[in-house]
């Protein structure tokens, strides 16, 4: 049979790979059963649109691409009928007589390679705006980590499975015939990320989209972001033309209604600069003894430099002011991490958060990662912390004190905060001392590498934390003008670091163990604790805020003592 030329190299080119992604393994073999049990052969004939088959009852329209081929069967989607048209016709390529029983099910797959036009012709920046910055930026993570998607490429059709999405894709060609185990008849996301996969592993996307942008996120606007920065600074003037000693406690409500606006207005980071500027106004109402001008004034003017910055920046650089949520977070791959210790937060020294950070360290990537069971305690009254269970553990986080975690599916921020997401799994390993887990070079015992590395102005917490062993703790008495408890550190070359808590009613507790803490170094100075805490500068004084704190039988186990000859 004369075939047209084009629908000729279709039925080629056309594997048994490439009919069952068309359709799908049953319905292929169901085909095949099917024509080899016609009571009568099949009747062609060609027709401008393509051959026309008759099976029976049935009548087929095949045409090229294959995928567009139609059938007089009420199915919508690639049918047993068509799929026994094409085969036949296959058959009938190297000429048959008519009604001949074909000698084989299909040709043998080309020797030569496809080079799937239309999957390259695909311009990598749809594909971009196709994802979404969010997914975007998750996939190139993904690929760096070589988490990425499994792409088996053989014959005629491209396999892509992604196992984040429990989604397999079949490229095929033309990209408009591929399909997907959602069963989405459209170019669904699935079949966006599996063809982004394939061009990144043939290098067809440029460098500049293997990138990820800052997520501007939905419904963001730079005009209504230049706006509530306007008004932000406008109600900041008018609170400082007042003056402190003038302004109703009102204020606390009003600088709270702000936040909201930059919340709305997508400015997390503007909105945490007024929610500590909030608790300011709120503690000074208060007659706080921790309360201070110079706190005061230095969140008044981070506010209001923040919000200035931000009005006459161009669009692309107010993303990067804006800021991100602490919520986006990314897949980091599996992750063996140790809990080192956890802090109590209050509304006060977390802007208006409540509850508590744990401090992990990871043991492969030789870095911190926190995690934050927080609550808002802006409107309401801060409920009782209940036990936290996370990533599907045996325990609470609480009791995995001192024990290495294996996460599977793991997920973190630009911050290095680690998502609380279900499909994290963890595996609960054996309670180890911390200096069997953290290497020697963890361990700070310069204390002028703390100030070059961990204290400069500006440094995320998480860059700021770090694990010190002094080589001389002297105790302090207590400040009662400032309300400080302090300890000073000296290492080795006398250069000092000040252990620093203010006196608050949740920090009790803390002052409460250093003070035990004092009271052993003073009956036996030569068990030099290991602190972990948030290092700062204060001055011309380096400090340290202590998270937890390590005697030497609690660091590490002591060596097993040499027997006698």
């Amino acid at each position: 049979m004369k075939l047209p030329e084009s629908l000729a190299a279709a039925l080629t080119a056309a594997d048994e790979a490439y009919l069952i992604a068309l359709c799908n393994k049953g319905t292929y073999n169901r085909a095949k059963k099917d024509l080899a049990a016609l009571a009568s052969p099949p009747q062609a004939e060609c027709t401008p649109d393509g051959v026309q088959v008759q099976l029976g009852q049935v009548t087929c329209l095949i045409r090229a691409p294959l995928g567009d081929s139609r059938c007089s069967c009420p199915s919508s989607a690639v049918c047993r009928h068509r799929i026994s048209a094409i085969l036949w016709l296959q058959s009938q390529l190297e000429g048959p007589a008519d009604g001949q029983a074909p000698d084989r099910e299909a040709p043998p797959p080309q020797e030569a390679e496809p080079d799937f036009p239309s999957l390259r012709a695909y311009p990598p920046e749809k594909l971009v705006r196709q994802l979404g910055a969010r997914r975007h930026a998750a996939d190139l993570v993904r690929w760096q980590s070589g988490q990425g998607a499994k792409i088996t490429a053989g014959g005629s059709v491209v396999t892509v499975e992604l196992p984040w999405a429990a989604a397999s894709v079949r490229l095929l060609e033309p990209l408009e015939h591929s399909t997907c185990s959602c069963h989405s008849k459209s170019f669904c996301v699935h079949k966006a990320e599996a063809l982004f996969f394939w061009q990144l592993e043939q290098g067809l996307v440029p460098a500049a989209l293997q990138e990820a942008a800052p997520a501007a996120g939905s419904g963001w606007d730079p005009e209504q972001a230049r706006g509530v920065c306007q008004g932000v600074r406008q109600a900041l003037a008018a609170q400082m033309a007042t003056g402190l000693s003038r302004l109703p406690p009102s204020v606390c409500d009003t600088t709270e209604r702000l936040a909201a606006l930059c919340h709305t207005g997508r400015l997390p980071r503007l909105e945490r600069a007024l929610r500590r500027l909030q608790e300011e106004y709120a503690a000074y109402f208060r007659r706080s003894a921790t309360y201070r001008d110079t706190s005061l004034l230095a969140r008044f003017g981070q506010a209001w430099r923040l919000a200035q910055a931000i009005e006459a920046a161009p669009e692309d650089r107010i993303l990067q002011l804006a800021g991100t949520f602490r919520d986006e977070y990314r897949p980091a791959g599996p992750m063996q991490l140790y809990l080192l210790g956890l802090r109590q937060v209050t509304g006060r020294n977390n802007s208006g958060y409540e509850g508590a950070v744990y401090y992990f360290w990871d043991t492969e990537g030789r870095c911190f990662y926190t995690y934050s069971d927080l609550r808002p305690a802006f409107y309401e009254k801060p409920r009782r912390r209940s036990p936290l269970q996370l990533w599907g553990m045996p325990c609470t986080l609480d009791q995995a004190w001192n024990c290495v975690l294996r996460l599977h599916g793991a997920r973190v921020n630009g911050e290095g905060g680690l998502s609380g997401t279900s499909s994290c799994h963890a595996d609960l390993g054996q309670r180890v001392l911390p200096g069997e887990i953290l290497p020697p070079e963890a361990l700070c015992t310069d204390f002028e590498q703390l100030l070059q590395k961990h204290s400069a102005a500006g440094l995320p917490e998480r860059e700021r934390l770090a694990v010190v062993r002094p080589a001389q703790c002297i105790p302090q008495p207590y400040d009662r003008v400032q309300q400080l408890f302090q300890m000073r550190l000296l290492d080795d070359a006398g250069r000092d670091l000040w252990v620093t808590v203010r006196y608050d009613q949740t920090e009790q507790p803390v002052i409460d163990a250093l003070e035990r803490l004092e009271a052993g170094l003073r009956k036996d100075t030569a068990r030099m604790p290991v602190f972990f805490g948030t290092v700062y500068r204060d001055k011309d004084l380096l400090r340290l805020y202590p998270i937890e704190y390590f005697g030497p039988d609690s660091w590490q186990a002591a060596p097993p003592e040499e027997e006698c000859p």
